[in-house]
C-alpha cells in the first residue's frame, strides 16, 4: 500500500480505528487500549485534519467542533471508567469519520503532502504501533 497525500492517510487511520473499535467493545478490561486510540485520534489525527485539511473548507467547521466534543467525551469516559459509554463514544467517532470521508474530502481538490510534523510530534514509532506503518517509508 502506498499512500500519498493526507486524505489517503487519514482514510487508512479511519479503518484503523474501525478495526481497533471492533476488539475494543470485545475486551473486559478496555481502558489501556482505549486511552492510546483516543490520545491518537485527539493529538495526531483531529490535529492533522484541523490544520491541513479543514481549515481550508468553510463547510468543515462543524467537523472541527466535533473533535472537540470527540475529545471531551473520551475524556469523560477514561477519567470516570465508565465502559457502558463506549458504544456511544465509538458511534460518534465512527459516524464523524464517515460523513468526512462523504461530505468533506471529496471537496479537497489537491493532493496534499502528508503532516509528518504532527506524526513526528507523537512520535513515529508509536505512530507504527498505532497503525502498523512506518510513514517515514512514504
Amino acid at each position: 500500500m502506498k499512500i500519498v497525500d493526507i486524505i489517503e492517510l487519514l482514510k487508512f487511520e479511519h479503518a484503523i480505528f474501525r478495526i481497533r473499535f471492533y476488539f475494543l467493545e470485545k475486551i473486559d478490561d478496555p481502558w489501556q487500549e482505549l486511552e492510546a486510540v483516543h490520545n491518537f485520534i485527539v493529538n495526531v489525527h483531529a490535529k492533522m485534519e484541523d490544520l491541513y485539511v479543514f481549515k481550508d473548507i468553510p463547510e468543515a467547521k462543524p467537523y472541527s467542533n466535533d473533535h472537540k466534543l470527540i475529545e471531551k467525551y473520551g475524556d469523560s469516559i477514561i477519567k470516570e471508567k465508565r465502559k457502558e459509554w463506549l458504544p456511544r463514544y465509538v458511534k460518534i467517532v465512527l459516524d464523524h469519520n464517515m460523513n468526512e470521508e462523504k461530505y468533506i474530502f471529496p471537496k479537497v481538490k489537491e493532493k496534499k503532502g502528508l503532516a509528518l510534523d504532527i506524526i513526528e510530534q507523537y512520535g513515529f514509532e508509536n505512530y507504527q504501533k498505532m497503525t502498523g506503518i512506518d510513514i517515514r517509508d512514504f
